[in-house]
């Protein structure tokens, strides 16, 4: 087997060796191997901010469960060191871009009229702001990462007023609906009233804040039973098959997030993280991947979760690698390959060898980068943990590399 990966034995050999955080004087080169794209439109630059992106993305997701220990903070100058210090570990990792998660459940990890504030947030400051000040100094590209559909929970958004989200909940308006089983409320996208709040919620970002990119990930539909919204199915369906239906309503969606954001500045990259099982997608999710990466007008990036061994017996790595080459054919449409730390010590094939993520880096050169999630299983309570540390200096050079 060409991937070079050790076995977990040969680490606990090396248990005893110091791997030194690096604070290597050369990070800004390895970060930046990856240019960032010419543009050759002229276009109005927004609050005097213009966004920069690279073409080759080194990325990394911070979730709500890796920002919320940070958001916590009481003042904008707690926060600036907090999240200085993860852009530092992130930046010295050799990555070039952050998806950060600001709006995980129909709340607002910054200033909204639209949504809800969101309750991790422990001051009266605007976190977005300091997390794209603080990210820029380090040269990181900075992506607003959004749920469009899944919102808080019952209990919590009841609490407010003013949002159409709340509204629409107390009224027992059927564009929020319940899921069984799940604590979350969620929008039904079937609603043009919906995809409006939702493609606003961009453009606001977008608007407001020094963003480099706006990025949703696979919280589509939320379950494929009919009751979910067989009533508006039943007058609006228009013939078509619910499984037609639904992935036209999530299509629709993609495209005016879309259009809202370019029509803000086109120079703003909108990117998708779907499921790395393309069946999945379509036949649960309901989302149209072929067509996202075939045609114009959903998005620039698509970055398919592909968190797969390379032994998995459904989806191997290097096939579901190559599944997803082959169905992007237009090459306006950039792939990265999401990868997931996050298995290390959760999996058997991630935990008993080593060097499975820095080796799934290598494969995937021919791509147009990569993004790990997620930032805590790097830099979370295991970080000195000796079997870390060493993952972290492989994918280190990895992408040194890349």
């Amino acid at each position: 087997m060409k991937h070079k990966l050790l076995p977990l034995a040969f680490v606990l050999l090396l248990s005893g060796c110091s791997f030194e955080k690096s604070h290597r004087s050369n990070a800004d080169d390895i970060r930046c191997q990856s240019p960032q794209p010419e543009y050759t439109e002229e276009t109005e630059v927004i609050n005097g901010y213009e966004p920069k992106n690279y073409e080759r993305v080194k990325g990394m997701w911070l979730s709500y469960i890796d920002l919320a220990p940070m958001l916590s903070c009481e003042n904008a100058e707690d926060l600036e060191a907090v999240f200085g210090e993860a852009c530092r570990n992130i930046s010295e990792l050799g990555c070039n871009t952050v998806y950060v998660h600001v709006r995980p459940f129909g709340d607002a990890a910054y200033t909204s009229s639209l949504y809800p504030p969101s309750s991790y947030v422990g001051g009266d400051y605007d976190p977005l702001e300091v997390i794209c000040e603080k990210a820029h100094e380090y040269g990181l590209s900075v992506h607003a990462w959004i749920n469009p559909l899944r919102l808080q929970s019952a209990d919590v958004l009841s609490q407010y007023d003013d949002y159409a989200t709340a509204e629409w909940f107390k009224s027992a308006d059927e564009r929020v609906r319940y899921v069984e089983g799940d604590e979350h409320l969620w929008l039904d996208p079937a609603f043009p009233e919906v995809r409006d709040l939702v493609a606003d919620g961009a453009a606001e970002i977008a608007e407001n804040y020094d963003i480099d990119g706006i990025h949703y990930d696979d919280y589509f539909y939320p379950t494929t039973e009919p009751e979910f919204d067989a009533q508006c199915y039943s007058e609006y369906g228009g013939g078509k098959s619910l499984s037609e239906w639904r992935t036209e309503n999530i299509t629709k969606m993609c495209r005016e997030i879309y259009s809202s954001v370019k029509a803000v500045d086109e120079r703003i990259e909108v990117s998708i993280s779907p499921q790395g099982n393309i069946e999945n997608n379509k036949e649960k999710l309901y989302a149209d991947v072929e067509s996202w990466c075939s045609s114009d007008g959903h998005c620039d990036r698509i970055i398919p979760q592909i968190y797969f061994g390379y032994e998995n017996p459904v989806k191997p790595f290097i096939s579901t690698l190559e599944e997803w080459q082959d169905i992007r054919t237009n090459e306006k449409v950039r792939l990265t390959i999401g990868l997931a730390p996050y298995k290390i010590g959760n999996e058997d094939e991630f935990t008993d060898n080593t060097g499975i993520i820095a080796s799934q880096i290598e494969d995937s050169k021919a791509r147009q980068g990569i993004s790990l999630y997620s930032y805590g299983s790097l830099f979370g309570e295991n970080k000195d943990e000796s079997r870390i540390i060493y993952e972290r200096e492989l994918i280190r050079k990895a992408l040194e590399n890349y």
